[in-house]
């Protein structure tokens, strides 16, 4: 049975209940991780979880009972992380838990692909420029990891988006020419459609597909999934598309107007400016809310304009939001040591 096929056919069944509780410490307003690393934020059921990638220096010289003339070297990780939170998502109840962990020494890695899951899961597919890497669930109702897809040939397709939509795994990958291929969980691909994109210009949400072909970048395309058959509904943009992102029910545009770049809201009918500033900023989507974080504010809503929610002391490197939850990492020393601070809180 092939790697998509066995994963699938583990996932599917039990929704993502989890059997593992993490050990039980005492409520905190904070979690500490280790680096100032490239993260991705989301919330699922009464849990935070989070994807991040990292080169790793490794020097065996500083390594007792390493071999003589033993040379440094780097490798590569991707890993995906579990917190517990109280029922008002404002504390931490447990200590970060490793759900799913990608280690190689080929090429460097991107977080990638990332979506929550039912009951504090969440699957992840990290990017690599120079390899596919694999799309990885977690968990099953024994704690198990979940390979939905991991192809090790030179010609395989990496994947630049994923959702869950329900009942599975969907996620796209894009041939060498920029066509979509839209695949689910335990189900053939769909052939390769005309839909041309490029990483970062695609996103899928449980009910959505909604991507800019670099040739009309200022036309979102936005597709109904819960209509078979439907056709994509094209929503003009005031400017050239830098970022899509998507939630149920709701995609986010970031776009360059002049020197600027504004976040544009696209829910049913025409693209609404949200927020605009001098860069693209760190962006949320979910529960029907907004949220961007810029160096070291953040601003979120539920509907119309963002407000100011967060005045941070150091820079912000990610951000995420669901309804009136909103959480954040800071960057901030711990004795000498780079490490992100993950705050909670609520939007205005």
């Amino acid at each position: 049975m092939s790697p998509r096929r066995a994963g699938a056919a583990v996932l599917g069944g039990a929704a993502l209940a989890l059997a593992l509780a993490p050990a039980a410490l005492g409520a905190s307003r904070t979690l500490t991780l280790e680096g100032w690393v490239p993260r991705a934020l989301a919330f699922s059921d009464r849990n935070l979880v989070w994807s991040e990638a990292a080169t790793v220096r490794v020097d065996p010289r500083r390594t007792a009972g390493s071999p003589a003339g033993a040379y440094p070297f780097d490798y590569y990780r991707a890993e995906g992380f579990r917190a517990r939170l109280d029922r008002r998502s404002l504390r931490f109840t447990a200590p970060a838990q490793t759900l799913v962990s990608v280690r190689t020494s080929i090429a460097a890695m991107t977080r990638g692909a990332f979506a929550p899951l039912p009951a504090g899961g969440l699957v992840m597919a990290p990017y690599s420029l120079r390899f596919a890497a694999p799309v990885v669930a977690c968990c099953t109702a024994e704690g198990e990891e979940i390979v939905i897809e991991s192809d090790g040939r030179p010609e395989a397709l990496p994947t630049v988006a994923a959702a869950w939509d329900g009942s599975a795994v969907r996620y796209v990958q894009l041939t060498p020419d920029g066509r979509q291929v839209l695949r689910r969980q335990d189900a053939a691909a769909t052939a390769p459609a005309a839909a041309v994109t490029r990483a970062g210009l695609v996103a899928l949400a449980p009910d959505r597909r909604a991507w800019v072909d670099p040739a009309a970048p200022a036309v979102l395309q936005v597709q109904d999934d819960r209509v078979a058959g439907s056709t994509p509904r094209a929503v003009a943009l005031p400017g050239t598309a830098l970022g899509v992102w998507a939630s149920r029910g709701l995609v986010v545009v970031a776009v360059r107007i002049g020197p600027r770049v504004a976040v544009l809201r696209v829910g049913g009918g025409p693209a609404v400016r949200v927020w605009s500033g001098a860069r693209v900023p760190r962006v949320a989507t979910g529960g029907g809310a907004v949220a961007v974080a810029d160096v070291r504010r953040v601003w979120a809503s539920r509907r119309g304009a963002l407000r100011l929610a967060v005045r941070a002391r150091r820079p912000i490197d990610a951000v995420a939001v669901d309804g009136r939850r909103l959480a954040w990492v800071e960057r901030g020393l711990r004795r000498g040591a780079r490490v992100g601070v993950v705050r909670l809180g609520t939007t205005p």
